[in-house]
């Protein structure tokens, strides 16, 4: 990618009315990712928090899984207030999109996202927010994008539990009555995470048992809610581990 061409191409995305994600494609047709810092309302902010340091969180995570070896997207250009990312491919929600369901090519995805995130965990990471939306896949490799809940503070076992968590109530949040692609995730997960990760899921999981029995009653209230539905679904497979 020549480096002229793609800060010719930054210059001018950075000129247009702001986006907090802007493709940039070049003049050889590749494409990359300008992300800048989201601009929140006040009551967005106190949900979400300081879009700023969640901006800063991102780029220290993309550097230290680098550094480490571990699948991110790398960082073409960066400036104070962005990041201009090589595309990794689609997300595991739009490839299952286009393909229209889990065929091969979407379970060698997912698995490759388990394996992933096995090596994340074993290298001592966490990554905070893991989900099919947060996985780009290549064709080849799977790579994690929008680490914005990356922190060394919760580079722990308990947190990358949860990691595996929150990847798999997302699948059945998306997918409730289909679980090969929570399937394939989880058994390329097993073999490459670091050693008792499989138990430390499980122990959590039995731990938010009362969490999936609170879900289902409230599932009588709200009976189309594939949020609520997935939390039981989740704790449900993962105590099986």
């Amino acid at each position: 990618m020549a480096e002229n061409d793609l800060k010719q191409a930054v210059e001018a995305a950075l000129a247009k009315p702001p986006q907090r994600i802007m493709a940039i494609t070049l003049d050889d047709g590749r494409r990359a990712w300008l992300k800048r810092i989201e601009r929140l309302s006040l009551r967005l902010r106190i949900q979400k928090g300081d879009p700023a340091r969640a901006f800063e969180r991102e780029r220290a995570g993309l550097a230290a899984f680098a550094a480490s070896g571990l699948p991110v997207p790398e960082i073409l250009l960066e400036g104070a207030d962005f990041l201009v990312l090589a595309d990794a491919g689609p997300s595991l929600m739009g490839l299952l999109r286009d393909r229209g369901g889990p065929d091969g090519e979407v379970l060698r995805a997912f698995a490759a996202a388990g394996a992933g995130l096995g090596q994340v965990h074993r290298a001592g990471f966490s990554h905070g927010r893991p989900t099919p939306r947060d996985v780009c896949w290549d064709g080849r490799v799977a790579r994690f994008i929008d680490l914005e809940r990356f922190s060394p503070a919760r580079h722990s076992p308990y947190w990358q539990a949860w990691d595996v968590v929150i990847f798999v109530q997302s699948c059945f949040s998306h997918w409730p009555n289909d679980s090969r692609c929570a399937d394939a995730m989880l058994a390329a997960y097993a073999q490459a995470a670091p050693e008792g990760a499989r138990t430390r899921i499980a122990a959590l999981s039995r731990r938010l048992g009362w969490l999936g029995r609170l879900s289902r009653l409230l599932s009588r209230l709200r009976p189309k809610s594939r949020e609520l539905r997935a939390v039981s679904l989740t704790i449900s497979r993962l105590t099986q581990l």
